[in-house]
């Protein structure tokens, strides 16, 4: 998303106050989800800053991050210097169209960027052909919290603190939230991304609302 592009280095802060600081938590749910073997083989989808590559990679897992915006991977590299013995990889490239070879993967994650990409399906095939059998593809994302006094707070929290708040960091900072904000009310629901991956061929599709419902864990998995 070229909309973060001038400001990597900021992202990750500014996630923990989108999340409520809540961000690690759903990390650690998404890899405690995964399952990964320790010297297993993980696909990172939207890597972004490379946090969920590096969580993964301190369990002794090897890593592949995908992000089609270059700020970002170079933030990650950044961050790889700082972890040099952990096992990870950073490509430029979109999601729907993945220059890796089929069946290499023990698990594929994408995390906040379902509403970013083109084309959800096809991120959803593409990641599913290069796992393995019995793999998992797991989906973590923002979602509309229900409730009628939590879904009503976090409505105006991210329609107005948090743009007024990225006013008082720049113009630029403004913009992001503004267009998360809107972004959240747009984005699928984790019924829709569901139905989205058993189309796409996956299997076994579980959903996992989080924080009164502000992200969802959607897990496929691949059986044939």
């Amino acid at each position: 998303m070229y909309l973060f592009s001038e400001g990597p280095r900021e992202y990750d802060f500014l996630l923990k106050i989108l999340s409520m600081g809540r961000d690690t938590y759903w990390r650690n749910s998404m890899v405690e989800k995964a399952r990964v073997p320790q010297g297993g083989r993980v696909l990172d989808i939207a890597c972004g800053t490379g946090l969920v590559s590096y969580q993964f990679a301190s369990r002794g897992n090897s890593v592949v991050g995908i992000d089609v915006t270059r700020e970002m991977l170079r933030r990650a590299l950044n961050l790889r210097e700082s972890n040099a013995k952990q096992d990870v990889d950073l490509i430029q490239a979109r999601a729907e169209n993945l220059p890796l070879r089929s069946n290499v993967f023990d698990c594929a994650t994408i995390s906040l960027a379902t509403r970013n990409v083109s084309n959800v399906s096809s991120t959803f095939q593409e990641m599913g052909r290069c796992i393995k059998r019995g793999g998992p593809v797991i989906s973590m994302d923002f979602t509309r919290p229900g409730g009628r006094v939590f879904g009503a707070f976090y409505n105006f929290y991210t329609h107005r603190v948090l743009p007024a708040l990225g006013m008082v960091i720049s113009r630029h900072w403004n913009g992001i939230f503004s267009y998360l904000a809107g972004s959240i009310d747009r984005s699928k629901t984790p019924e829709q991304l569901s139905q989205i991956m058993k189309r796409a061929g996956l299997e076994n599709v579980e959903v996992k609302r989080m924080t009164h419902g502000v992200t969802a864990l959607v897990t496929g998995y691949k059986i044939n």
